[in-house]
């Protein structure tokens, strides 16, 4: 992995003679990671920056959060969404969500009630349903029960490894989403396809699923939130804050 700031002159060069379709995570991404996710806002200055980015260009938001969820905090209407990992999406005229079999919805109500279960002994840890999938935060959990948690955490992911994908994330919590479900990398195939072909696709996110989107991208821009050994991104900044000034000279080149 690179630092983007020392190849933005030549990633400008290429933006400028094809044009671009930006995709970026929400979370950790252009709002803060925070304990509650609930909590979690996009600052006015970010906002502003992402308006003035999809003026010149295409932009999605993908999100781990639920479709509505994350189309009400970015809070902007001419831009695309996929929510749940890139289970749901609207990007254009094209939108739905992945139907998944009985079983599967049965498997994945069994573990949501199995991990409420569990936070209900782990204070701070949060369940949050997201009906398509669900995340267990474990953020504010007193760092002395991590490693039992997540012992009784491996415990549930096996009872259900048949049907569901229980993946741990690099911000201390658990994706759970049936398994061979679409991913985000599913999503930004979609979000290409919407876009002109030529552009020049950028993806930036910070986390283990941004992983699947990094992939789908082998000749794109793909710039991963932290330095990470074996991401599939090509390069890195140091800090949230820096996408802001990512976006800020994409806006206004």
């Amino acid at each position: 992995m690179r630092d983007v700031d020392t190849q933005m002159e030549a990633i400008l060069n290429r933006i400028k003679e094809h044009g671009y379709v930006l995709m970026l995570d929400f979370d950790g991404v252009l709002a803060p990671i925070v304990a509650r996710p609930h909590r979690a806002r996009m600052s006015r200055r970010t906002r502003h920056l992402l308006a003035a980015c999809a003026r010149r260009c295409r932009v999605a938001v993908i999100s781990g959060r639920t479709l509505a969820d994350v189309r009400t905090r970015v809070g902007l209407t001419d831009i695309w969404y996929a929510g749940n990992h890139g289970v749901e999406w609207s990007m254009g005229k094209k939108r739905g969500h992945e139907k998944f079999s009985s079983t599967v919805r049965k498997s994945m109500r069994a573990a949501l009630n199995a991990f409420e279960e569990l936070s209900e002994r782990y204070p701070n840890v949060v369940v949050e349903d997201k009906k398509l999938t669900f995340s267990v935060h474990f953020r504010g959990l007193a760092r002395s029960r991590v490693a039992q948690f997540r012992k009784e955490t491996e415990r549930i992911a096996k009872k259900f490894g048949r049907q569901l994908d229980v993946a741990e994330g690099d911000e201390f919590l658990f994706n759970v989403r049936p398994l061979k479900s679409r991913t985000k990398g599913d999503a930004v195939r979609l979000a290409r396809t919407c876009a002109p072909a030529k552009a020049v696709p950028i993806y930036i996110g910070d986390d283990t699923t941004d992983e699947d989107a990094f992939r789908a991208l082998p000749r794109g821009i793909t710039i991963r939130v932290g330095a990470r050994r074996g991401s599939a991104a090509r390069f890195f900044v140091r800090t949230r804050r820096d996408v802001d000034t990512i976006l800020e000279t994409f806006a206004h080149f």
